[in-house]
C-alpha cells in the first residue's frame, strides 16, 4: 500500500481506537494485542467481558489503561489525567475487576469512556516518549526521552526514576545518529508521521532485549495550534550560522594550546549556575565584563598559571552561554611548563572530558590537576597512562609542585593575602545615594562596576582558585586515609563564614537584639539572582522578616582540633609531596582562610554589583524604563550614553532595543543545544548529559519537596522541607533561617557557595544534579537524600 493510501486509511480516535487503527499499518513496531470496551458495555456485559479477557489473554499479566473520550484529542491530550493499572494478573478475577473499576472511576463518567486491556511486555530494555516537535514552542526537534535502566514501561510518563533525553533536529543528516537504537526510535517516529499524516505526534514506546519495538500510544500534540508559524524556518536559518561558528571555534589559535575545543555550560566559571542557561542581555554582559572577558585569566596568571593574551572564557551561542574549555584548560597549566608538554596535557584533558562528560561540572577534581595534591601521581598515572615520558612527567610534577607551594606560602605578600587586602579596600568604598538626574545614576553605576572589577572580582578570582586548591588537598588527604569523611565534614562545619554571621544576626533580629535597619545595611544588597536586575534585593523585599519571630536560628561551630594521629599523617603526606616546610596545622589554617575568604570576597563584590544594578534601575526609571526593559539591554549599550549622546528620544531608543532583544530571546528559547558541544554534530543532536550530584556532608533527609524561585516570598513555610532551587546563589541565604531539611540544586559544583554554606551548617545537600535528575525530583511528591551513601531518589506515594 502506498504512503498516501495508508495516510488516507488512518483515523485518530480514542487511545484504544488509534492503536487499533495503527496495528496493521505500522511496520517499525508491534502494537501489543488490544481489547477494549466502553463503560456502558462493562455495566451491561461485565461477565462476558471478563470471560473474553480470560479467553484472549489466559494467565498473562495485563495493563489496564484508560481510553477516555476526552483523552488524546486534537486540542487537549489530558495526558496522565486518568489511571492506568499495570501488572494485573488476568486469571485473578477480583484483581482484574478492581483494576477496571478503578480506571473507570478515574475518568469523567461518560458512558462511552473506554478501558483498554493489553498484555504487559516482558524483558523491556528501553521505554520512552518521542515528541516529533518541541512540545512547548514547536521548534523542529524530535525529542526523545527514554529509560534504559529500570526495565519498566512507565518510568518516563510517570516522571519517576532516571532517564535520558536528547533532541534531534528534524532534518539532521542520518550519519549524525551514531546510536543504532536511536536510529530505530527515529524510524518509528518518521513512519508514524507518514501514516497519521500528522507531523506533531506524542509517541509512547518500548523495546525488549531482542531489539523489538512496541508501540503503546500515539496522540497529536495538543499545543501545536499555539506554535508560531515561523519558528521552524528561523531555527533552520540559525543552525547554519551556529554550525559555522562552532567549526571556527575549534580551529587552532595563536597562543592557545590544543587541537580543538569543547564548549560546555558548567566547567570553570559555570555560567549555567551563575546567570542561567539563557540569561538576559544585561546579566550576560555584566558577567562578561566582570569575569569572563579578562579577569578570569589575569587572576590565574598572577598566581603562576599560564598567561593568555586576549582570550575570553565565555561564548554566547544564540543567547546560550558556553565556556571555551580549551581556553579554560590552558589557563590551568603552570606558567613554566613547556609548550610541548602543555599541548599533550590540554589534548588529553579534552579527550577525557569527552569520554566522561558527566564530569563537566567537576573538571578541577576529575579532569585537570590544578595543583599538586596527595593523590597526584596515582591519579595522573591512572587517568593518563603513557601520556608523558619520564622526563616530561617530572617536568610537569616539578612546576606544579612549585605553583602549589607558592599558593600555600604564608608570606604576607602571597596572592591570597593580597586579594583580601584588595577586597578590604573595596569594602571601604562608600558613595552618596541621593536621588539625582539619570545621568548621575549611570555614572555612579559605571564607577561602582569599575571598582568592583578592579578590587572585587579580580580578588574573588584569586581567592576562589585558592579555595579549589584547599578543597583538592583536603579531599586527597581523605583518600589517603589521613582524615575521614566525617572529620572533614567536622572541619568544614567549624569554619566561620559570612553566611554563619548573617544567620546569627538574623536570629538576633528575631530576638530583638539587633535592628532590622542594621541587618539590611549589612546584608540588604543580597539578591537571589546576583547579576539579574529583575531579582529584588533583600532590602527591597518587605517579606524577609514576616512571621520570622518564632524561628530564631542558632549555629553551633565547635572548635576543630586534629588528633595526634591525624597530625602525623598529614605531616607525612606534606613531606612526601615536597611540602616539608609546612605542617598539618598550617595546611588547615590555609584551607580555613581560603574557604572563608571565598565567601567573604563574594559578599563584598556583590554589594558593589548590586548597588550598581540599583543605580541602573534608577537611571532607567528616570526615562520610564521598567526593570524588565532594562534586563534586555546590554551594559555597553547603556554605558555608551555617557560618552555618546543618544540622538533620539531616550525612552524610545532603549525601548526599541529591548523589544528587539525580547524577540531574540524568544527565538533562543526555541533553539536546542546540549550542555556540552564536542563538535558540529552536537548542534543537530543535543544530548542532556545526566550529571552526578555533588553530595555535601554525610547527612540524610527524607521528606516533601518544595521548589523556590528567585522572587518566592520569604514568608513561605519551608520548615522541614527539602528545598529545590535552580542554582547555588548566595541570594538564597534566607532559606537557612527557615529550618529546611535539605537542599537540592540543578546547577552548582562541589565548591560552590551553597555547597560551602551547607557544609558549614551541616545541612544535607545534593548540589548540581543536572536537568534530568532535578526534573525527576520536582515531579516527585517527596525524595530521599543520603549523602553518605550518595543516594538521591524520589519516594513515591501510592
Amino acid at each position: 500500500m502506498s504512503t498516501l493510501a495508508i495516510s488516507q486509511a488512518f483515523k485518530f480516535g480514542t487511545k484504544a481506537e488509534t492503536l487499533w487503527n495503527l496495528k496493521d499499518l505500522v511496520t517499525e513496531a508491534m502494537v501489543p494485542e488490544i481489547y477494549f470496551f466502553t463503560r456502558d458495555q462493562w455495566v451491561i456485559e461485565k461477565s462476558a467481558i471478563l470471560e473474553a479477557i480470560h479467553q484472549r489473554f489466559g494467565n498473562e499479566t495485563l495493563a489496564v489503561r484508560s481510553s477516555g473520550l476526552n483523552e488524546d484529542g486534537a486540542y487537549s491530550s489530558m495526558a496522565g489525567a486518568f489511571l492506568s493499572n499495570l501488572n494485573v494478573h488476568a486469571e485473578n478475577s477480583d484483581a482484574l475487576i478492581l483494576a477496571i473499576e478503578e480506571v473507570l472511576q478515574s475518568m469523567t463518567g461518560n458512558a462511552r469512556d473506554q478501558v483498554l486491556v493489553q498484555p504487559m511486555i516482558s524483558d523491556i530494555e528501553v521505554s520512552g516518549v518521542i515528541m516529533t516537535y518541541d512540545m512547548v514552542n514547536g521548534a523542529p526537534y524530535i525529542c526523545i526521552d527514554f529509560d534504559d535502566e529500570s526495565g519498566r514501561t512507565d518510568v518516563v510518563t510517570s516522571g519517576n526514576g532516571i532517564h535520558k533525553s536528547l533532541f534531534v533536529y528534524r532534518d539532521a543528516d542520518s550519519s549524525l545518529i551514531r546510536s543504532p537504537r536511536i536510529a530505530l526510535f527515529l524510524g518509528l517516529a518518521k513512519e508514524l508521521e507518514a501514516i497519521c499524516k500528522c507531523a506533531a505526534l506524542d509517541i509512547e514506546f518500548g523495546m525488549n532485549k531482542a531489539g523489538q519495538l512496541f508501540l503503546f500510544q500515539v496522540r497529536r500534540i495538543a499545543l501545536a495550534r499555539h506554535w508560531h508559524p515561523v519558528t521552524e524556518r528561523r531555527v533552520k536559518r540559525q543552525l547554519a550560522h551556529v554550525e559555522d561558528y562552532v567549526r571556527n571555534c575549534s580551529k587552532r589559535r595563536d597562543g592557545i594550546l590544543g587541537e580543538r575545543t569543547i564548549l560546555a555550560v558548567m566547567p570553570d566559571w559555570n555560567p549555567a549556575e551563575i546567570i542561567g542557561t539563557t540569561p538576559k542581555p544585561l546579566a550576560a554582559s555584566l558577567y562578561r565584563e566582570l569575569i569572563t572577558k579578562s579577569v578570569w585569566r589575569e587572576a590565574r596568571a598572577s598566581m603562576g598559571y599560564r598567561a593568555l593574551d586576549s582570550a575570553e572564557l565565555m561564548l554566547l551561542i544564540n543567547s546560550h552561554p558556553y565556556i571555551d574549555v580549551r581556553n579554560s584548560f590552558n589557563s590551568f597549566l603552570p606558567a613554566s611548563v613547556s609548550e610541548a608538554v602543555g599541548e599533550k596535557l590540554v589534548n588529553a584533558w579534552l579527550d577525557r572530558l569527552e569520554a566522561f562528560p558527566e564530569f563537566h561540572d567537576k573538571v578541577e577534581f576529575e579532569i585537570v590537576p590544578t595543583c599538586l595534591d596527595f593523590c597526584f601521581i596515582e591519579d595522573f598515572k591512572a587517568r593518563y597512562p603513557a601520556l608523558l615520558n619520564d622526563d616530561e612527567f617530572e617536568e610537569y610534577r616539578k612546576v606544579l609542585t612549585e605553583l602549589t607551594h607558592q599558593c600555600l606560602d604564608s608570606h604576607p605578600d602571597n596572592t591570597l593575602d593580597l586579594a583580601l587586602r584588595s577586597t578590604a579596600h573595596l569594602e571601604q568604598l562608600e558613595m552618596n545615594k541621593v536621588n539625582d538626574e539619570g545621568y548621575v545614576h549611570l555614572a555612579r553605576a559605571e564607577f561602582l562596576l569599575t571598582k568592583c572589577k578592579e578590587f572585587g572580582t579580580s580578588s574573588f578570582a584569586v581567592v576562589a582558585r585558592h579555595a579549589f586548591i584547599a578543597e583538592a588537598l583536603l579531599r586527597s588527604a581523605v583518600r589517603r586515609g589521613a582524615l575521614s569523611d566525617q572529620r572533614l565534614t567536622e572541619f568544614k562545619r567549624s569554619i566561620q563564614t559570612i553566611t554563619g554571621s548573617m544567620l546569627d544576626e538574623y536570629a538576633q533580629v528575631c530576638n530583638g537584639q539587633f535592628s532590622r535597619l542594621s541587618f539590611f545595611n549589612k546584608y540588604g544588597h543580597l539578591r537571589p539572582g546576583t547579576y539579574e536586575v529583575t531579582s529584588l534585593r533583600y532590602d527591597e523585599r518587605d517579606d524577609l522578616f514576616v512571621d520570622a519571630m518564632a524561628m530564631p536560628v542558632s549555629i553551633s561551630r565547635p572548635k576543630f582540633k586534629l588528633s595526634d594521629t591525624e597530625h602525623a599523617s598529614i605531616d607525612s603526606l606534606l613531606h612526601e609531596v615536597g611540602f616539608g616546610s609546612l605542617n598539618a596545622e598550617m595546611l588547615l589554617s590555609y584551607a580555613e582562610k581560603a574557604i572563608a575568604a571565598r565567601e567573604y570576597v563574594k559578599f563584598v563584590f556583590t554589594r558593589s554589583l548590586s548597588d550598581a544594578l540599583s543605580e541602573i534601575v534608577r537611571w532607567g526609571e528616570s526615562y520610564g524604563l521598567s526593570r524588565d526593559d532594562i534586563s534586555y539591554l546590554e551594559w555597553p549599550q547603556i554605558v555608551r550614553s555617557l560618552t555618546q549622546p543618544v540622538m533620539d528620544d531616550v525612552d524610545r531608543y532603549y525601548l526599541d532595543i529591548a523589544e528587539s532583544a525580547r524577540g531574540t530571546m524568544s527565538a533562543a528559547h526555541a533553539f536546542r543545544l546540549g550542555h556540552i558541544v564536542f563538535g558540529v554534530q552536537d548542534i543537530y543532536v543535543a544530548t542532556l548529559n545526566r550529571s552526578v550530584p555533588n553530595f555535601i556532608g554525610l547527612g540524610a533527609a527524607s521528606g516533601r519537596v518544595f521548589q523556590l524561585e528567585a522572587n518566592t516570598p520569604t514568608t513561605v513555610n519551608i520548615k522541614h522541607c527539602i528545598i529545590c532551587i535552580e542554582n547555588a546563589d548566595p541570594g538564597f541565604d534566607w532559606i537557612f533561617t527557615k529550618e529546611p531539611m535539605a537542599l537540592i540544586t540543578r546547577f552548582g559544583g562541589a565548591n560552590s557557595h551553597m555547597a560551602v554554606r551547607c557544609a558549614e551548617l551541616g545541612l544535607p545537600a545534593a548540589i548540581g544534579c543536572g536537568d534530568q535528575i532535578f526534573q525527576r525530583v520536582l515531579q516527585a511528591e517527596s525524595v530521599e537524600l543520603n549523602c553518605a551513601d550518595k543516594i538521591l531518589r524520589p519516594l513515591y506515594v501510592n
